[in-house]
């Protein structure tokens, strides 16, 4: 490679280099917040409340920041201490006589809200206007970051589309050949630059899709601690929690077939055809491509 090659090469990389180091730069100043946040917090232990707040859902990848399952792992949180009880239709009441001690604001509201109301579902405790102040103490456990990780490797990629392209376009002027190639020809820098692009755009592999769920080892973290609070929770309240309750409201779900008036010995064609299943019924299921623990570059440590 000739002096002038490598000045060249040398000065397009380090553009690239002061690329993503300003987007790194640009990443850190606003994520100060969020990693103070997250230092005090797993310091002091994760909350299972605020952990199901990012959770999203029981499963894995699933979207965070979602109320819901931090409705349901409230309610289960209560259930499981024995200052409420559900029934098989998913309604949650607080027992007659139990005064309750919860000492965590949301499960304390939880507390007074069913009392007041005779008792509801999580579908209710979410949608209901009379459970309004509940949800307003709910959402401030909600922790203070990011879903997603950020628009990064996109001007990543392009800072090397541009370096690889722009270095090939400098050297076919000064009429550099291609280093390696025992052709002198500069015009080969025409298709040259597409293989250097490509090695170059590999570097943009370094920052996590801008969808993929931000904060790994707070996720891992927050697994942990949902996982311990209710460790010692029955199978069946979890169902009715989770499945029943969370669902469709009943007043939604379709009503039962009425009895035909026709006589006995004439059925009705409805009446020959097969029952229907009411799919609303069914719980909710799904997953989320959040992107992979892509490593704690995206924040939490």
């Amino acid at each position: 490679m000739s002096d002038v090659m490598a000045w060249i090469a040398t000065g397009w990389l380090l553009a690239l280099a002061g690329v993503n180091a300003a987007l790194y730069a640009t990443w850190w100043r606003c994520t100060r917040d969020e990693r103070t946040f997250l230092k005090d917090v797993l310091v002091a232990g994760v909350d299972p409340i605020q952990a199901a707040w990012w959770l999203g859902a029981s499963w894995d990848n699933a979207s965070p920041q979602q109320q819901r399952y931090a409705a349901e792992v409230a309610v289960r949180l209560l259930i499981l201490a024995g200052d409420a009880e559900v029934d098989e239709a998913g309604r949650i009441t607080v027992p007659r006589g139990r005064l309750g001690t919860q000492k965590d604001p949301v499960r304390a509201a939880l507390v007074t809200t069913l009392r007041r109301h005779k008792g509801a579902t999580v579908y209710e405790l979410l949608e209901d206007s009379r459970f309004a102040r509940f949800r307003k103490v709910l959402r401030s456990r909600r922790p203070p970051l990011r879903s997603e990780f950020g628009t990064y490797r996109g001007p990543s990629l392009t800072a090397a589309l541009v370096t690889a392209f722009g270095l090939s376009l400098h050297a076919m002027i000064t009429r550099c050949p291609v280093p390696g190639l025992p052709s002198r020809d500069p015009g080969i820098w025409t298709t040259a630059w597409i293989p250097l692009w490509a090695v170059l755009a590999a570097l943009a592999a370094i920052w996590p899709a801008g969808t993929s769920r931000p904060w790994p080892r707070f996720t891992r973290h927050c697994r942990a601690a949902v996982t311990r609070a209710l460790a010692a929770e029955d199978s069946h309240t979890r169902h009715r929690v989770s499945v029943l309750s969370s669902s469709t409201p009943p007043d939604r779900r379709t009503p039962p077939r009425a009895t035909s008036s026709r006589p006995a010995d004439s059925p009705s064609r409805s009446d020959r055809t097969a029952p229907r299943y009411d799919l609303d019924d069914v719980a909710e299921s799904g997953t989320y491509d959040g992107g992979s623990d892509s490593g704690d570059f995206g924040g939490g440590d």
